[in-house]
């Protein structure tokens, strides 16, 4: 059975490199398709929930180094807080989510 939404990387944006590094795929694993605002840095911005438990293992290694080198954090720390949290963040303009039509039936 097809899914009725999957979402994917936007190869337009200047973060696709990194992500595609990360994820090792175009296909993006979000919790839900809907979108919310949240606080990145100083901006706020429209972004959706990455699905931490559902990253393999590899995937969930190279993101756990790129935020760390990115933030100059410690690995095990962010790992706890994705832990207890869930999710991360990933920009919207980042993502683009698309539905097939049976979601709307």
């Amino acid at each position: 059975m097809r899914e009725l939404w999957y979402a994917s990387l936007d190869k337009s944006s200047p973060r696709y490199a990194d992500w595609f590094h990360v994820l090792g795929t175009d296909r993006v694993p979000l919790r839900s398709p809907s979108s919310g605002r949240s606080k990145l840095g100083e901006e706020t911005a429209e972004v959706y929930l990455l699905d931490w438990p559902n990253l393999d293992k590899q995937q969930k290694s190279r993101l756990l180094g790129f935020l760390a080198k990115k933030f100059s954090a410690d690995q095990k720390e962010i790992q706890a807080d994705l832990d207890r949290d869930g999710h991360f963040p990933i920009r919207a303009a980042d993502v683009y989510v698309c539905f097939d039509m049976r979601a709307f039936i």
